[in-house]
């Protein structure tokens, strides 16, 4: 969050905007402090004595916005409760309210208030956040299920994939299945792509008002498809039939020129009227199959007329014919075209419609709602719902004053949510006619550049005048209601802002001639914009000469050059992005002049360079310019698979999931994580045909093999967030190695892919083939927030440059084509236009009749808004403007309605001044002179990363005590093996040790009374093997060694068996588990079993490993035991056989270990 933000004293239009209360529409230019007046709207409005923070609500466009105006809000807050008097009073007095002793008391207590308020804040969101908060507060009467969240890009992709991919088994399901859908899918599929069929798919899942609710579209389809096409409802192949019938078609025209042709001699004529006789000959279903023959005779392949000059000499009429043929031909194959496209849209859409029903119902049945569903929901719950009476009613006691923020990006679903929420403040006196409550709209006509996302200006417009209507209609109501003039309600107040805060006056002069040279037509204005007025300091615009412009002395002609790594971007792209790194390079290291603040000299942070698209030139452009040593922040947006370092770490998780991928194994060698060059693979990769790389690489013994062995060996275990962690800081050092290759900005993605594989494993469960499926499935997008991007340049789109700016701008790519993208289109149904009906890509022939009109349209609408983004992305600069291009091999000049041609009309040959890096460069304004560098500043350098600390290089040291635990039983093995069994005796003594311990076990839990007959019970059960007399031996010996006269006492059900111990003895952790244990009140006394084939006869015999065990358990209980005597026997159950060991041997032992340690 930034600091108090200093308010500035509001002029003219500005102060009355802000007056409380009123309700306003403001149409504001760029840079004309538009924030600031809405902050200062509110601020007027919280001083207001009846108003609460929690009655303002704010909608904006971006979280950015929303961000920004909360923090200047609650910073101007904060700083208001600590202001001496006087300054408060200037702060009051600037924006135009009070500054009475009670105003400044209430001044001082918004702070507190604001932080009272419910939510902890103002509620200052985005209209999607807004919409979330709405369905979040009434879910059951919005009809969400428990566990909603909102879905994200992958969960939309793979949810896509899941519901078409069920819609297909079911198709495909006997006898009950549907081949007219796998068949459109299959049609599609050859026409668009996979890719292209998905994304239409989801476009008519989208598209609701076509499946859902009062009017949707169902079986039969072709009725209505034929009206949505400008055809009769029922047209088919026979109606095309009937228009080349004679007395629809113009035949005696058509007759005319046959006998026209025939006289003319020459060989066209003859073949021209031969076809015309056959096409007249045939019936009329002939003649519609025919068209494309007889359109040849009169037309050209590019559809214009043929010359009729050698046929006019032999009857002067014959161009009138022509032309009367020629319109019966078009409109024939018009309808043939329609026709046929009818055909294919019947299947096209039945599918969409499956897909729609089906997708809807899976979003249910996964708790899934997306921003589509979010605003419709909300809308409906505001408007149309059977509750919406009370819901608005609930938030009429709510929200008094709304704001909104960027009104020319709000579509006219987002609208209807504000038209709801507004509804009652113009119906008249109603509840509450005792309260203030007031609108406030802020937006720009000509900054509408977001119709990507479905917004469109011409929203901002219809509800300006819906506002402005209901309003009238209030004022002419209380006026014949006779009301008194305090009570009456106020007329809606349109207000401008022009005058720019942001931009030099040279720079803005330019804007506007620009607009001039444009036409406010071409950017869909009714009347021309006002002239901007800007600030009185100097400005300046340059337009460089285009890269790969190419004339007869151009020494930069271009050459051979050398192969370069980056040859999928054009030669004319990867010289304009060097230039441009150079020339910012210059500009650090000779200087630049910047007046705005004060004299200075530009750095990095002062740089802002646009692309009109998000494409690879921006990374181009960063690459140049970290290569030339400017420090630069990067790209503000890019797909979270397209940086190097996150290609190189899934590269290697692709490794871990499917070794023998040869491709993708070499990628992974030649990427920092291993450094090998093109020349290690060439040198250790090559191998025989039908090799794989793995096999061959394993096969030569490589040193590498080890590493990817480690990578595999974790593979089997480790999640991938574990697996991603271990790449990065273990052995393979991938983080410090990435960064040491690609630079700094490497660390965004890097934790970007943490981040995503973190959310994974949160959404599924995790391994690491699903992981790649689930990265793979989304492009989920990296956005760095370029406004804090520090003193570094920032490389972006215009639309992400949207409510920034920067004292230099530079358009990057000012040539590029605006030709329309097209392929999608979304006609109106006839019955209700508000409902839209997708359309698959379309062919150039099916742009006809309705749908030439509509693609006409959107070729329109998409110019318009070319021209509102050049708008935009000029009014970014605040003193410099820089316009540059590149123009591609089969480019001669920048395309006719691109920017930079368009610019270029507005330079003269006298503004063309000579240019070491550009050859040649245009100028308009002029810059401030140079001040002297700064004493001991340098030119700036790409900040090296500092060195690295030692211990950073070095291994951990060994952690300290208590080490690893040590167990008694690991402290030594017996040198001395046990003797061998006579032949067979091996396996019946085992199993007589196996059941004796058995019995040892279980037989201390019961009472000694009972112990003969239970021990005589389970060696029935367990040893079935052994006749009845080796039984009772077995059970006898075991019976001797519980009653043992000084042991028996461990034997008893109160003695403890099992039991773990560990303590800390000499600085060393000694852990074990003790077979059976006495606690008495002044000794300790514990029994070991042991199962050795030939058990010592006495202590003097017993191994020293056993020993050795049994006085770190000694030492052990002497340490919990405290005060304790500590008596130890073993029990060797293959006698069985009870030895006690003496004190004196135990306490040796116990000297042994502790010298050890």
């Amino acid at each position: 969050m930034s600091g108090p933000a200093k308010v500035h004293p509001l002029h003219g239009n500005q102060m009355h905007a802000v007056a409380p209360e009123e309700t306003v529409w403001l149409s504001a230019s760029a840079g004309t402090g538009k924030t600031q007046v809405l902050s200062s709207r509110v601020l007027r409005l919280l001083l207001q004595p009846r108003v609460e923070p929690s009655q303002i609500l704010c909608l904006t466009f971006t979280k950015a916005g929303a961000t920004e105006m909360a923090a200047r809000i609650n910073g101007t807050l904060a700083e208001w409760v600590r202001l001496p008097d006087p300054a408060l009073f200037q702060r009051l007095e600037a924006i135009g309210a009070p500054s009475d002793d009670e105003t400044r008391a209430r001044a001082r207590t918004l702070f507190a208030a604001v932080l009272d308020c419910p939510g902890g804040g103002l509620r200052i969101d985005t209209i999607h956040a807004f919409a979330q908060w709405l369905l979040g507060a009434f879910p059951h009467e919005a009809g969400l299920v428990p566990g909603t969240r909102p879905m994200e890009d992958r969960d939309r992709v793979l949810l896509a994939r899941q519901v078409l991919a069920e819609l297909l088994t079911a198709a495909e399901r006997e006898p009950l299945g549907d081949p007219q859908m796998l068949a459109a899918v299959a049609d599609l599929s050859l026409r668009m792509g996979p890719e292209d069929v998905e994304a239409y798919l989801l476009r008519c899942a989208e598209a609701r008002e076509a499946w859902f609710g009062a009017g949707a579209w169902q079986e039969p389809m072709r009725p209505r498809i034929n009206q949505v096409l400008g055809l009769p409802a029922d047209a088919d192949a026979d109606f095309l039939a009937a228009i080349c019938a004679d007395d629809a078609f113009d035949v005696r025209a058509l007759r005319r020129c046959l006998d026209v042709n025939r006289e003319w001699k020459a060989k066209t004529g003859q073949e021209n009227a031969a076809k015309i006789e056959a096409w007249l000959a045939g019936v009329p279903e002939q003649r519609a199959a025919g068209l494309d023959a007889l359109f040849g005779v009169f037309f050209t392949k590019e559809g214009k007329l043929r010359a009729t000059t050698s046929l006019d000499k032999l009857d002067p009429g014959y161009a009138g014919y022509v032309a009367d043929v020629g319109e019966c031909i078009s409109a024939a194959r018009a309808m043939a075209s329609l026709l046929a496209l009818a055909d294919r849209l019947v299947p096209a859409l039945r599918l969409g419609r499956a897909f729609a029903l089906a997708w809807d119902e899976a979003k249910k049945r996964e708790g899934l709602i997306d921003f589509d569903d979010q605003i419709r929901q909300a809308a409906s719950l505001l408007a149309t719902s059977d509750l919406a009476e009370w819901i608005r009613y609930k938030l009429d006691r709510r929200f008094d004053h709304i704001l909104v923020d960027e009104a020319q990006d709000t579509n006219a679903a987002q609208w209807r949510i504000i038209d709801a929420l507004t509804g009652d403040f113009f119906a008249g006196l109603g509840q509450h006619d005792e309260k203030l409550r007031t609108l406030f709209v802020v937006g720009d006509y000509k900054q509408a550049i977001f119709r990507f996302q479905g917004t469109s200006p011409e929203n901002f417009e219809q509800a300006r005048q819906r506002v402005k209507q209901a309003m009238r209609g209030a004022v002419d109501a209380a006026q014949d209601m006779r009301l008194a003039e305090h009570e009456r309600p106020r007329p809606l107040r349109e207000y401008g802002l022009d005058r720019s805060f942001r931009t030099a006056q040279p720079v803005l002069d330019f804007v506007d001639a620009a607009l001039e040279g444009i036409g406010h037509e071409e950017i869909g204005l009714r009347e021309a914009p006002e002239v901007h007025q800007g600030e009185a300091r100097p400005g300046y615009v340059a337009l460089w000469r285009p890269v790969g412009l190419v004339t007869e002395d151009d020494p930069f002609a271009p050459e051979e050059e050398e192969p370069v790594e980056e040859n999928w971007f054009s030669r004319a792209d990867r010289k304009l992005a060097e230039q441009i790194a150079q020339q910012v390079r210059r500009w650090m290291h000779h200087g630049f002049p910047l007046v705005k603040g004060g004299a200075r000299r530009a750095g990095p942070g002062d740089v802002m360079i646009l692309v009109r698209r998000r494409r690879e030139l921006a990374g181009l452009i960063v690459a140049r310019l970290h290569a030339a040593g400017v420090p630069v922040a990067g790209v503000d947006r890019l797909r979270l698979g397209a940086p190097l370092a996150v290609r190189d770490l899934v590269a290697a998780l692709r490794f871990a999931a499917q070794p023998f991928d040869d491709l993708n194994l070499a990628s992974l060698l030649v990427s920092p994580l291993l450094g090998w060059t093109q020349e290690d693979l060439l040198a250790h990769g090559y191998r025989d045909k039908g090799v794989r790389l793995w096999s061959h690489l394993r096969q030569i013994g490589h040193p590498v093999v080890d590493t990817l062995n480690e990578l595999l060996r974790l593979a089997d275990y480790d999640p991938p967030q574990a697996l991603l962690h271990w790449l990065l800081v273990g052995p393979w050092q991938g983080r410090r190695k990435l960064i040491a290759r690609l630079g700094r900005e490497a660390n965004d993605p890097i934790d970007e892919l943490l981040n995503a594989a973190s959310a994974y494993t949160a959404s599924a469960t995790p391994s690491l083939v699903g992981f790649l499926a689930w990265f793979d499935a989304g492009e989920g997008e990296l956005k760095r927030e370029a406004s804090g991007a520090g003193d570094l340049v920032r490389v972006m789109t215009v639309h992400g440059s949207k409510g920034l700016q920067a004292p230099i701008v530079i358009l990057a790519d000012a040539a590029g084509n605006p030709a329309s993208r097209g392929g999608r289109l979304d006609l109106p149904d006839l019955h209700a236009p508000e409902r839209k009906i997708p359309l698959p890509g379309l062919r150039k022939e099916d742009r006809v009749g309705r749908i030439a009109e509509h693609h006409a349209a959107i070729e329109r609408e998409e110019m318009q808004e070319h021209w509102r983004l050049l708008y935009v992305a000029m009014t970014r600069a605040e003193e410099a403007l820089f316009i540059g291009s590149a123009l591609s091999a089969r480019e001669k000049v920048p395309a006719e309605n691109s920017w930079y041609a368009k610019l270029a009309l507005l330079f003269g040959p006298e503004d063309e001044v000579a240019d070491p890096l550009w050859t040649a460069r245009f100028e308009w304004g002029a810059l401030g002179e140079l001040p002297p560098a700064a004493p001991g500043t340098r030119s700036v350098e790409l900040p090296l990363p500092e060195p690295l600390p030692v211990w950073l290089e070095r291994g951990a040291p060994a952690e300290p005590r208590p080490p690893k635990p040590l167990a008694p039983s690991a402290l030594g093995e017996d040198q001395s093996p046990d003797p061998p069994w006579p032949p067979g005796a091996g396996s019946e003594a085992a199993r007589r040790g196996v059941l004796v311990h058995k019995l040892l076990e279980r037989l201390p839990e019961v009472p000694e009374a009972a112990r003969g007959e239970a021990g005589a019970r389970w060696l029935a059960r367990n040893a079935e093997e052994l006749d009845p007399a080796q039984r009772d031996d077995l059970l006898a010996a075991a019976l001797a060694v519980l009653a043992h006269p000084d042991w028996r006492a461990l034997f008893v059900p109160e003695g403890l068996a099992e039991v773990p111990i560990a303590a800390v003895v000499g600085g060393q952790v000694v852990s074990g588990k003790i077979d059976r244990l006495l606690i008495e009140p002044t000794r300790v006394r514990l029994v070991d079993f042991k199962t050795a084939r030939r058990p010592p006869l006495d202590a003097s015999e017993v191994p020293v490993a056993t020993l050795r065990q049994m006085a770190a358990y000694a030492a052990a209980l002497e340490v919990a035991y405290p005060g304790r005597a500590v008596e130890a026997a073993l029990l060797y159950t293959a006698a069985p056989r009870l030895i006690v060991l003496p004190a004196d041997v135990l306490a040796e032992h116990k000297r042994v270990l502790l010298a050890a340690e």
